[in-house]
């Protein structure tokens, strides 16, 4: 399994809007959602920061529920 690495915060926006996150608000974090067919909202923040730790890229994934793989 290849380890996962910081990504700049623009990837991870481009990343999410890909798969269909829509960006709802915006202060100290990024906030997007999702709604799923089943009427479950997905909801992930993304930090104003340069570059998002590995930590908080792990947080996305679990909210998200997409494949670690779309993040290396």
């Amino acid at each position: 399994m290849v380890k996962l690495k910081p990504l700049k915060r623009i990837k991870i926006v481009k990343i999410l809007e890909s798969n269909g996150f829509k960006q709802t608000t915006s202060s100290k974090h990024i906030t997007f959602k999702k709604k799923l067919n089943d009427g479950r909202v997905l909801t992930t923040w993304v930090p104003h920061h340069t570059e998002v730790s590995v930590f908080v890229i792990q947080y996305i994934i679990k909210q998200t529920e997409k494949p670690r793989q779309e993040f290396l």
